[in-house]
């Protein structure tokens, strides 16, 4: 299998990540690509040039983090990184994990923009968005462990993006959060898919 990414991408680390947790490094071959390049090698696996992408031994192409990380899943089925139906709370954390994580990276690019291209009103959605699921992940933090759950690992990938959004300052108010963040950002699988500076 081969599994495309770039170093900067929070989606990309989450299929990274859940490889490594999976134990699955030796059956996987990493390919760091160019995305936003007609000339990117990516684009002869999957045309709609998004990392992460993975190429399976049976010559399909996925995409997407989620799908990727359930495919993956079925290697070691020991480890259950991928909620199952029986878990109910899993699957709602995964689902808010995911919209967290969507609009951190939409706030992100928007920032990258020109500023006279930039959207105040989308900035605003964002930063809106962004606050109300901290506030909720700060109540369950309790809920929150250290196994390595999709959901934990999205969470953490979006979080991992405080570098490239100083505006979101979430450590000063979800002192929690932060405290969980920081233990679980510590596991080797984190270490080993620190974004580039």
């Amino acid at each position: 299998m081969k599994l495309f990414y770039t170093p900067n991408s929070p989606y990309a680390r989450i299929a990274r990540v859940t490889a490594l947790e999976l134990n699955l490094g030796d059956r996987i071959q990493m390919q760091k690509v160019t995305v936003r390049d007609s000339n990117s090698d990516l684009l002869h696996y999957n045309p709609t040039g998004k990392v992460p992408t993975l190429a399976t031994d049976d010559g399909f192409i996925l995409s997407e983090s989620r799908i990727i990380c359930v495919y993956l899943n079925q290697f070691n089925p020991e480890i259950k990184v991928v909620a199952d139906i029986s878990n109910g709370f899993l699957q709602q954390l995964e689902g808010i994990a995911g919209g967290f994580i969507d609009g951190i990276a939409v706030w992100v690019r928007e920032l990258r923009r020109p500023l006279t291209e930039q959207s105040p009103g989308v900035i605003e959605l964002e930063r809106s968005r962004a606050l109300r699921i901290l506030n909720y992940f700060e109540k369950i933090s309790e809920k929150l462990d250290q196994t390595p759950k999709l959901a934990h690992i999205t969470i953490a990938s979006a979080l991992g993006l405080e570098s490239r959004l100083p505006q979101l300052q979430w450590r000063q108010n979800y002192s929690k959060l932060a405290q969980w963040y920081d233990e679980f950002s510590g596991r080797p699988s984190f270490q080993l898919t620190k974004p580039e500076s």
